[in-house]
């Protein structure tokens, strides 16, 4: 449940800036495919559409079974499958994992799945609310209700990073984006908007992307 919707993450932004270019013409998973709100999929950018669209071929998989049917039932490639435990004995050019890290609790599997179906000189792209967003710690301040309610955790590149490579992941690229619009009638947004703009990328912006590979890759 996603308890303010008036900051709606910019996935169009994120995927432009930071997947795109890697899922293109290549054999894609995308782990966590159903759209954080799947009964607007059809009303806003949806990540799996997108790297659908871009890629060679590309697989969804989610533990949501009643949307996954869906999903199917529309043409889209999909596959019932716990994150923290795949067996899809098969292996892919990029690994995608959008907005879903922040939701798990078994990192330990979830990064052995990734090894498994990673393949060899493949990439891994993994995007997440920045833990350290000026724009984060003004809604706590304020005692204002802001992130989806399902999470279990915070990242920032160090953290991420630390994680990545204790299990033979090393980061190559680190990009942050912005999500705040300049809306007048909204201050919380209009202030995230000024934020972003004014404060160096790793405290002013709120979506960390982290691509990486095997270490020594």
């Amino acid at each position: 449940m996603r308890v303010n919707e008036t900051r709606k993450r910019n996935v169009e932004k994120t995927f432009e800036r930071c997947i795109e270019d890697y899922v293109r013409d290549a054999s894609v998973l995308d782990i966590g495919c159903v759209a954080h709100d799947s009964d607007k999929r059809h009303d806003e950018a949806w990540l799996h559409e997108l790297v659908v669209r871009t890629a060679d071929d590309a697989v969804g998989v989610d533990i949501l079974e009643d949307e996954l049917e869906v999903l199917d039932d529309a043409g889209y490639d999909v596959v019932h499958g716990d994150a923290q435990a795949l067996a899809l004995e098969k292996t892919f050019d990029v690994i995608v994992i959008g907005e879903l890290i922040e939701h798990l609790v078994d990192f330990d599997g979830l990064l052995q799945s990734i090894d498994d179906h990673l393949a060899e000189s493949g990439k891994l792209v993994i995007t997440t609310p920045n833990a350290m967003a000026v724009h984060w710690v003004a809604l706590r301040l304020l005692d204002q209700e802001f992130v989806n309610t399902d999470h279990t955790c915070w990242f920032d590149a160090t953290t991420l990073t630390q994680l990545l490579e204790r299990y033979g992941f090393e980061p190559t690229e680190v990009t942050y984006v912005g999500d705040c619009r300049l809306t007048p009638e909204d201050p919380l947004q209009a202030g995230g908007w000024l934020c972003e703009r004014l404060l160096p990328d790793r405290v002013g912006k709120s979506t960390l992307a982290v691509v990486a590979t095997r270490s020594g890759e």
